[in-house]
């Protein structure tokens, strides 16, 4: 008998000391385990510092089927890097000479990106004759609008493709477009913004002697390259490209 009750005060004692519904028998936090309790991270991105602290961007063209571009001498000049971009790719371009007396550049990236220009075997530029030049950034949105048969007009000419002044008004990153005549041939380059609806332009005689001055083999021809239906703004988008030039 004392032995059986015994057994019962034990038993009630054991069940006395288990710990009450709803609680628990571990730490309520973390700090009594001596950890210290992690709070979750935000998955963010820690922007990466630039290294550049200017950029300035202009267009350019090809000129042959290995990458060679030409483009404005102010473009690329003094540049820590150059970025050519079209169509959603983007490759670094290397500068391969500088113009000593016209606002002119010949480029290289890798691999063209781009069908080539054609050039006039000679050219006949007159005034009031329709021009067409826009920046690359400029010509999705002309093209979505049926494109464009001229934006430009020759306000005089230098002679022999010498120089152009044209009327335009041609916006940020024109420098180094190409002026394109009716047959969708390069007529000129742009330079520089003279007044509010003037702009300069190298022409294409300086342009096609700067170019073989450096070995460059050209595609000459007087006949028209647009395809059917296609417009001057088409023509343009082919063989164009965004240029950036990033200065420290």
């Amino acid at each position: 008998m004392m032995g059986r009750r015994l057994f019962l005060i034990m038993g009630f004692c054991a069940v006395a000391s288990l710990p009450a519904v709803g609680q628990s028998s571990f730490p309520s936090n973390f700090a009594e385990w001596g950890v210290e309790r992690q709070q979750p991270q935000r998955l963010t991105r820690t922007a990466e510092p630039s290294t550049f602290r200017r950029e300035k961007t202009g267009t350019a063209f090809f000129v042959d089927g290995a990458g060679h571009m030409l483009t404005a001498r102010h473009a690329v000049e003094d540049c820590a890097r150059v970025i050519v971009a079209k169509e959603g790719r983007s490759v670094a371009a290397r500068v391969v000479a500088l113009s000593p007396r016209a606002d002119l550049a010949l480029i290289k990236v890798p691999k063209t990106l781009g069908l080539a220009a054609v050039f006039p075997r000679q050219s006949s530029v007159s005034a009031s004759d329709l021009m067409f030049a826009a920046s690359y950034d400029n010509l999705p949105s002309l093209i979505a609008r049926g494109g464009t048969l001229a934006n430009a007009a020759v306000a005089s000419s230098g002679g022999a493709g010498a120089t152009l002044e044209l009327e335009s008004s041609a916006s940020f990153g024109t420098s180094g477009a190409p002026v394109l005549d009716s047959r969708g041939l390069v007529e000129g380059v742009v330079s520089r913004r003279s007044s509010m609806n003037r702009v300069q332009a190298v022409g294409v005689a300086e342009a096609k002697t700067f170019l073989g001055s450096h070995g460059m083999r050209l595609n000459e021809d007087d006949r028209p390259q647009l395809a059917g239906g296609g417009s001057r703004a088409h023509r343009a988008a082919s063989i164009s490209a965004r240029v950036t030039c990033l200065q420290d």
